[in-house]
């Protein structure tokens, strides 16, 4: 649970013909139905519905477009960005055959909401693996377009996002601590650090290996991973320390923060924001959207690059 690539955890398929991650709400109706409810269709076969009209100008190839999404099956939303810390980019790239998303997403203008319709077996080889879809079944995706930005526009975005979602879980951390009266220092990328136990050893570097026992949990004290407690696992792993080389990206960002401010030999609890652990998108369904994590660490040694290999 430490990286996204240590545990994997069931998530709907992405289809990947829309070459976006963009899940789909599945209809059991058929485009003969779509048509006569005031849909149109695209060259490229895809039926549409505008439902919201703005006359601004239309993104161009290489675009970024800033998305709000909702999926569902039947009555089940399956996923909605509105409640998964906010709207998605997506580059906007040439349409490749029949059914491609970016024909439909270039009829849009910042503003504009839209239903696109896509016959699941276009972009789905096997649909028999999927029991919630039937032949004859389309794809449903509700799309708002909030705005059109090019490469820069959107790297100012994202940290304007990311600066305001750092302060307020910079604000819940604090109550927190408060609340609890317990006493943190605080790293440079945000990260809180209660010491519980000071180690005497060496202050890992970037490059050293580490070994470390841990315990994962939400603020609210709900564990989802361990290396000491089978009970708190999500997928089970072996109860032996966890061994990576800081600094690296083979953690969470600020557990890699966290540690590189700590001796060896020392018990500490570490309080990540949202943005230095799995930012917007989570870790559904244990990691919700923009959710603090804490961490108990045991840095139980510390072996400098010179010696690691």
């Amino acid at each position: 649970m430490l990286n996204n690539k240590m545990h994997k955890f069931t998530h709907l398929p992405l289809l990947q013909s829309m070459r976006i991650g963009i899940v789909c709400m599945v209809l059991g109706t058929g485009l003969a139905a779509c048509q006569s409810a005031g849909y149109q269709k695209t060259p490229g076969g895809i039926s549409y519905k505008i439902i919201e009209k703005h006359n601004g100008p239309k993104p161009q190839v290489g675009d970024y477009l800033k998305l709000q999404i909702t999926t569902s099956v039947g009555d089940t939303v399956l996923m909605d960005t509105h409640k998964m810390g906010g709207p998605t980019r997506v580059q906007l790239q040439k349409p490749q055959g029949r059914f491609d998303i970016m024909e439909a997403l270039a009829l849009l203008s910042p503003g504009d909401s839209a239903i696109f319709l896509i016959p699941a077996d276009s972009v789905i080889p096997d649909i028999s693996r999927f029991p919630y879809i039937k032949k004859g079944d389309n794809l449903k995706i509700a799309v708002k377009l909030l705005a059109v930005q090019n490469f820069q526009q959107m790297q100012e975005d994202l940290q304007k996002e990311h600066a305001a979602q750092l302060e307020k879980d910079e604000k819940i951390i604090e109550d927190y601590l408060n609340k609890n009266h317990l006493t943190a220092s605080k790293t440079p990328g945000g990260v809180y650090i209660v010491v519980h136990q000071e180690g005497m050893g060496p202050v890992p570097q970037a490059g050293d290996q580490v070994q470390i026992n841990y315990t994962g949990r939400s603020l609210d004290g709900k564990p989802f991973d361990s290396n000491v407690d089978t009970s708190f696992q999500i997928v089970h792993h072996p109860l032996e320390p966890f061994i990576f080389t800081i600094g690296q990206g083979q953690v969470l960002k600020g557990m890699d923060e966290a540690i590189m401010q700590m001796k060896e030999g020392t018990k500490a609890t570490i309080y990540i924001p949202s943005g230095l652990g799995y930012g917007p998108a989570g870790q559904p369904p244990v990691i919700e959207p923009n959710e603090i994590l804490a961490f108990d660490i045991d840095l139980l040694k510390v072996k400098p690059a010179s010696k690691a290999k």
